[in-house]
Order: C-alpha cells, then structure tokens, then sequence
C-alpha cells in the first residue's frame, strides 16, 4: 500500500538480491564462467548468454552440459572464491542504506540464489553479515527465482505474513518475477546490467537510483 500523503511505501521488510544489486560481483561472475569453461570445456560462452545465467543458481547452470557440471562446479568455486574482493565490490551507499533502515525499525534480509558457502564468502569479505536479520540461499528452496519461494521463505523466517508490506531490491527480471508472484513489492536498481527494456515491461515498483534514497521511499508498518 502507498500512503497517498507521502507518497511512500507502506514496508515492514526490506529484502535484497545481492549480486548485481549490492555487491558488483559482474566481473567475478564473468571471469570466473570464461575461466571455468576454458579451462574444463575448452571454450567460452559468449557475455550475451553468460549474463543471461546471472540470477540462477550455478548448479542450473552447469546442470545443462550434464557430464561435465562437477568440473564445471569445482573450477568456478576454486577460482573465484579468492578473488572475491579483488574482482567484486559494494557498490556505494550500501553499509549507510541498510543501517539507516534497521535503525528505523525496518527488518533486513538477502535472498540470493547464491550457493550458501559463496553467499557467506561475500558476506564476510564485505563485513555485512551483522546487517541482515536473515538470510536465504540456493540450498535453502527446492524451487529458485522466479518462483516466490525464496521471498516466500525469508517471510517465513521472519514471521512476516503480509506480502504486501514487503519490498524486494533487485537487478534482474527473475528478481521482479520473483516478487510478483511472492505478493510483494519491487525496487529495481538502475545500475543493473541486465539492461533496462524487460524490467520497464514487467513494470516495478518503482526504480532506485541511488541506495542512500531508499529509507526515504518507505513507512514503517508493524509486520504482520
């Protein structure tokens, strides 16, 4: 619901996609596919379709060249685990954003479809664990964006109830989707590299420029 005398959002729960939208692990994800793929296949996908892969956990991913995802799998982790702060960082205004909402009583919570080890990896190498009050990985649902259940499950957890108070923060049309079938509300960042055309289409909430902008954008409502 929008307060028609503010114009904000009526939120409980503020959740966020991580990369791409907190954290710009774009050129981690890149090097890491082009070195995977090199190294166990002998060529490399194109940036058009590894882009397009973003936002879906690796295991679905490397699931489609069957015979080789184990390699597929352990060549990505190996190399890109310790690159993680040399190939990827927080994108501005993150740390300030998610501290000016938990002291304004907002619940905070990640839902990536991030493996929970290469989840945790990022967390701690960014200093943001404390930030979140909770958090939702790859492992954690059978089913990933863009079904509802991630969403679905950081309600859960928190003992949230209504979809409709909370807000989810992401880069890609999976995070919308997501979203949408889970009943809750969409911030889409404007620095995705997703490209713009096919969010616009499936119609966000509203469009994020600027972290630091989004306390601004909410009211605080009890969750229920």
């Amino acid at each position: 619901m929008t307060n028609k005398a503010s114009g904000k959002i009526e939120i409980s729960t503020v959740l966020f996609d991580m990369d791409g939208t907190l954290i710009n692990t774009i050129p981690l994800i890149m090097a890491s596919h082009r070195h995977a793929f090199n190294k166990v296949l002998g060529w490399v996908p194109s940036d058009e379709e590894i882009l397009s892969t973003i936002g879906e956990p690796l295991l679905t991913t490397f699931n489609r060249y069957s015979e080789h995802r184990h390699a597929l799998m352990e060549e990505y982790i190996n190399w890109s685990v310790p690159r993680t702060t040399s190939h990827s960082a927080l994108f501005d205004g993150v740390v300030p954003m998610l501290e000016v909402l938990r002291a304004q009583g907002f619940h905070t919570g990640l839902v990536t479809a991030r493996r929970c080890d290469g989840m945790a990896v990022c967390l701690d190498a960014f200093d943001l664990t404390a930030l979140f009050d909770v958090t939702v990985c790859a492992e954690d649902t059978s089913r990933h964006k863009p079904d509802p259940d991630p969403i679905l499950l950081a309600m859960a957890r928190l003992g949230v109830t209504r979809a409709d108070h909370v807000l989810y923060v992401g880069d890609t049309a999976r995070d919308l989707e997501s979203a949408k079938r889970a009943g809750s509300h969409f911030a889409a960042v404007g620095w995705t590299a997703m490209g713009r055309e096919e969010i616009e289409r499936l119609d966000p909430t509203f469009w994020l420029n600027c972290l630091e902008d989004l306390p601004a954008r909410l009211q605080l409502v009890h969750p229920a």
